[in-house]
């Protein structure tokens, strides 16, 4: 309890609690029994899990507690936190996998433009067709970018239902989506993300991107588009669903790519931030996707080695479906496999 542990100050002011004069810890797991299942934290450096808990359930008693990344962010000083959680076995409990960042050093969102772009007519139908219906833009986004690389892909109203969208909706954001498909709607797409300040045409330019995923730096806008800063999260989630729907068709084999590797040193900013912490509820997914797009093992090694401590973090999750991207990561660009130990790991990274 907190009362006991001499060498720890907590003080509380504004609703915002710090805990001082703790040796940091990264890669740590711990695990407790939480109201609805198993509840393990990773990557703290000051907190300890239990006072972290009780912390969170004495602020929001009745929130679900897979909904504590708002409480930790707003209340409790967190720059930034995340909480995952899968079902177990078919049961009623779940696992619940906590992420918080101390550090606001470590989180860099990318800066936004501050400009109004001219944008042609079909974007502003774009615009106007996703202002309001996120799920819509995430179905679209999901799947649109990989069905240019399926050999016998489902079409938007197909997609629709099996998602449970609604058909209309989708098909009218995919045929507009589709038509962004020439030279100036690429380099358009590049300069709204770069310059615009509007939320609407950001989340259209990323789509259109969805367009053009043969050319690296699609794939290095959309890494970026994770890190953009608006707190709605409205142009992260689109590059994620984008990402996610790429790396799932690639890693279940219906996508068949012919491309080169990608190659990811044009986007070291933006994949530095989301190493350091920004972002944290996409960092297993970009993971996955630097892997399946063979990032260059001597490029990731200067990432990891700039920013080791939320690797080792994931990689010594206690949780097997949160550890095991950080260690494929960490065995396909390292040619080492150390399984789940954390030192050897550490000691390779700092070699």
């Amino acid at each position: 309890m907190r009362g006991k542990t001499p060498n720890k100050i907590l003080r509380a002011a504004a609703g915002v609690v710090v805990l001082l004069g703790v040796t940091p810890t990264p890669g740590r797991s711990q695990v407790l029994p939480g109201p609805g299942g198993p509840v393990e934290f990773i990557g703290l450096q000051r907190w300890e899990a239990q006072e972290l808990f009780d912390a969170i359930r004495d602020l929001a008693p009745d929130l679900p507690f897979h909904a504590c990344a708002t409480v930790m962010r707003r209340n409790l000083g967190f720059a930034d936190a995340a909480a995952m959680r899968w079902r177990i076995d078919q049961s009623d409990e779940w696992y619940t996998v906590v992420v918080g960042l101390e550090d606001s050093a470590r989180v860099r969102y990318r800066p936004t433009g501050s400009e109004t772009l001219d944008l042609p007519e079909t974007w502003l139908e774009l615009l106007a067709a996703t202002g309001d219906d996120p799920y819509t833009l995430s179905v679209v986004a999901r799947a649109f970018p990989a069905s240019g690389y399926l050999s016998n892909p489902d079409g938007p109203r197909r997609v629709a239902e099996q998602m449970g969208a609604d058909p209309e909706s989708v098909e009218r954001v995919w045929e507009l989506v589709a038509s962004a498909d020439g030279e100036e709607d690429r380099r358009l797409s590049h300069e709204v993300l770069a310059r615009d300040s509007s939320l609407s045409a950001r989340v259209a330019a990323t789509l259109v991107l969805g367009n053009f995923m043969d050319d690296d730096r699609s794939w290095h806008a959309l890494v970026n588009s994770v890190i953009d800063p608006h707190p709605f999260r409205l142009v992260n989630n689109v590059a994620r669903s984008m990402l996610e729907g790429m790396f799932a068709g690639m890693v279940e084999g219906l996508i068949t790519w012919t491309g080169d590797p990608v190659d990811w040193s044009g986007a070291r900013s933006p994949l530095a931030a989301i190493f350091g912490g920004t972002n944290l509820s996409a960092f297993n997914l970009i993971l996955q996707v630097l892997v399946v797009t063979d990032i260059d093992p001597e490029f990731a090694r200067q990432l990891v080695r700039e920013s080791p401590d939320l690797l080792l973090a994931y990689a010594g999750a206690e949780h097997e479906p949160t550890r095991i991207p950080a260690l494929n990561f960490l065995k396909a660009v390292s040619g080492e496999d150390f399984g789940t130990d954390v030192d050897a790991w550490r000691a390779w990274i700092g070699r």
